[in-house]
């Protein structure tokens, strides 16, 4: 097994976790009830944290991780057809007018 991501915020490592096992990777989740010891021990060590557990899956689920954070730096905007408004790759109606991205 291998430490693959850790954070201060649990709903964070619980969304990752989703993420990789929806993708079929295995991971384990550690430290997830640690946060009652943070008086007692260093702050990040009380972090809940996601292993890998085969590690030939590490790099498939840290691009995993950066994309399902940072986005896919693939996608590219997008014109709204009804108002020729840009909207974000992300969005699927276009903010300004609430048109569905197909008709776009």
């Amino acid at each position: 097994m291998k430490l693959l991501y850790s954070h201060s915020n649990s709903l964070f490592v619980y969304n990752i976790k989703n993420i990789l096992e929806n993708n079929g990777i295995e991971c384990r989740l550690k430290n997830d009830l640690m946060s009652s010891a943070a008086g007692e021990a260093p702050p990040t060590e009380t972090w809940p944290e996601i292993w890998v557990v085969r590690e030939r899956d590490y790099d498939t689920a840290e691009k995993l991780i950066d994309e399902s954070i940072n986005g896919d730096p693939s996608a590219t905007s997008w014109f709204c057809s009804k108002c020729s408004e840009t909207n974000p790759p992300a969005f699927e109606l276009c903010w300004q007018c609430n048109s569905e991205r197909s008709s776009a």
